[in-house]
């Protein structure tokens, strides 16, 4: 990848301003696992019934997003969330390329520390959870994927949302969102969200973790994807849904339905890009019973 070395140079890239005991003081249960991709900052809510949940943050949403999601889910399910590599606390390590392999390595390691669980990945963590799923089945229990399209949709959105293709320009891209980190966080809540109400806290959120130096590696990730080869569609040998918010109208030429062979399909049509977090009573009441059914 031409301009993955532009994020851990220091004050221009997004990957190198972490300071690390800010990011484990944030929330309680904190902690980081080492995976190929780097260490990856995880947030653990234990509890001693109900389902094993892995839930991965799509950057610019890093774990300080899922306080309420969590609190929908205390004592009623275990779970892990977790930053893939280039996402808050994350550090993205040297070399890693954020293609969807690179992806798929960090989560199946982080999988790999905590047993198996339910996948919840949201957007373009959604093909990375089917490259998981494919290869380590015996460790994914069933497969929730919120805002999450396929490969060709994918590339539409990058189109919506990058028109002028500078994101997805090496080293032009890391340096765009460099220097104007904070500004283009904000601005995709305000394209993203389905009611300004979200989108205070939102920011605020995501302003926390880059107030710790948290990353926010979106050229690379674009970059990365528009590199890897499109992957094979094929169905998963578990339970998968994927979980659509009607009012994110960055995604409004993306057909859901062709997301995954097999899976179903549930709309949130009051939400917009991340229903499990603008709307996470409603997710939680309608993913326990799905997942027990």
């Amino acid at each position: 990848m031409k301009g993955v070395w532009v994020e851990h140079l220091p004050l221009v890239g997004t990957a190198g301003r972490l300071t690390r005991s800010r990011a484990l003081a944030s929330r309680p249960g904190l902690s980081f696992v080492d995976t190929p991709g780097g260490p990856v900052r995880v947030r653990r809510a234990p509890c001693a019934r109900g389902p094993r949940l892995l839930i991965a943050c799509d950057g610019p949403n890093v774990i300080e997003h899922a306080d309420a999601l969590l609190s929908a889910l205390d004592g009623q399910a275990d779970v892990v969330l977790f930053e893939p590599p280039g996402t808050g606390a994350s550090v993205p390590a040297r070399g890693f390329d954020f293609t969807i392999s690179a992806f798929a390595d960090a989560c199946a390691a982080v999988l790999e520390a905590v047993g198996p669980r339910v996948l919840v990945f949201p957007c373009y963590l959604g093909l990375v959870a089917q490259a998981v799923a494919l290869r380590v089945p015996s460790r994914v229990e069933a497969l929730v994927l919120p805002q999450a399209p396929n490969f060709p949709d994918l590339g539409r959105w990058a189109d919506v949302v990058d028109p002028r293709r500078l994101v997805r320009t090496p080293v032009v891209g890391q340096l765009l969102l460099g220097a104007r980190t904070r500004a283009i966080a904000h601005g995709w809540y305000r394209a993203s969200t389905s009611d300004r109400r979200f989108r205070e806290p939102f920011i605020a959120a995501a302003d926390l973790a880059f107030d710790f130096g948290g990353c926010f590696c979106l050229a690379s990730l674009m970059q990365g994807f528009e590199a890897s080869p499109a992957p094979v569609v094929q169905a998963v040998p578990m339970r998968a849904a994927v979980v659509v918010g009607g009012k994110d109208r960055t995604h409004k030429h993306t057909n859901f339905g062709q997301t995954l062979p097999g899976a179903e399909v549930v709309r949130f049509d009051e939400c917009g890009h991340s229903p499990e977090l603008e709307a996470p009573e409603r997710f939680v009441r309608w993913l326990l019973p799905w997942l027990a059914s």
